[in-house]
């Protein structure tokens, strides 16, 4: 490599950090549903390397094609594009390596369905990728009837309910739940980003916390119940990683403080009080889709 390549190849530096940011994610699903299977013999050790290999494939081919539908079919010579559209199809792989046994292979296809939806509809919505894989995910598991979303190793214990462990990403798992240490370890190096819009989970962070602060002081959920059900539900992946896509959340900084906020706000009464994690990807979905309303505030900040 040229010396000041990453200096002069800004592109390549920001899809980098951005896969940099997501080895600490994908080496512990990789831990927990494949190494600590095989080791418990639910699996062989070389079937188990499915959660490293299939990422890294899918990556590089992911990456061939947006480059080529951005500067051959689009005639784009900027690559931002492709840097809006790769960090999305990285986070999806995130639900591929955290993803359970069930049905495993379906989340390749669907991959693949939803982009090509996405590029169909390029330039009219900003669809959020992964709120929207989730949800069309969830929707062909419900309909094949899988109702538990553990591995096989998982479905052997007993639920893990202790904060510290559940922080560290040991609860038995829902599609897209990773260790919340990870994930920090993994906004750490995306503040080094200089496209990450690091403001969207602060803020949305900080919506959550106003409405548990509530919760708690009306007795609606004790402090240990707050902790678990966070911990427990992928909270911090979706707030570092999904709420903030580059080309799904608003240009203007106080309609993103906005977005955020609501963003922030829902989560906490879905987590907390519905009970429904689903409905938070929903929100982003909705959320995303009314860009152009939250790109028409203007107060003091911008």
């Amino acid at each position: 490599m040229k010396k000041g390549f990453l200096k002069s190849n800004k592109i390549f530096k920001i899809n980098l950090l951005y896969i940099l940011s997501l080895i600490p994610v994908i080496g512990f699903a990789y831990y927990k549903n494949g190494y600590l299977v095989a080791k418990n013999g639910f699996m062989p050790f070389y079937v188990s390397l499915q959660y490293i290999i299939i990422p890294i494939v899918i990556l590089l081919l992911s990456y061939v094609f947006e480059t080529y539908y951005y500067t051959v079919i689009k005639k784009e010579e900027d690559l931002h594009s492709v840097y809006n559209s790769i960090a999305p199809y990285a986070l999806v792989l995130c639900y591929l390596v955290c993803a359970p046994m069930h049905k495993l292979y379906i989340t390749i296809p669907l991959m693949v369905i939803v982009d090509v939806l996405l590029k169909f509809v390029d330039n009219k919505l900003a669809l959020n990728q992964v709120a929207l894989f989730k949800c069309i995910l969830f929707g062909v598991m419900f309909a094949l009837g899988v109702k538990g979303f553990e591995n096989l190793y998982e479905a052997t214990i007993d639920a893990v309910e202790a904060p510290k462990q559940l922080f560290l990403g040991m609860g038995v798992g829902e599609i897209g739940v990773t260790s919340t240490l990870c994930a920090l370890i993994g906004f750490i190096i995306l503040a080094f980003n200089s496209y990450y819009k690091k403001d969207v989970p602060i803020v949305v962070v900080l919506g959550y916390a106003i409405v548990a602060v509530l919760l708690y002081f009306v007795g609606k959920v004790t402090f240990n119940d707050l902790l678990v059900n966070t911990f427990s539900s992928g909270f911090a992946f979706i707030a570092i990683y999904v709420a903030s896509i580059s080309n799904a959340t608003p240009v203007v900084r106080s309609g993103r403080v906005v977005y955020s906020l609501l963003v922030g706000i829902a989560a906490c009464i879905f987590i907390n009080v519905v009970h429904f994690n689903l409905g938070v990807y929903i929100t982003i979905l909705v959320l995303s889709l009314l860009n152009p309303l939250f790109n028409k505030f203007k107060l003091s900040m911008d």
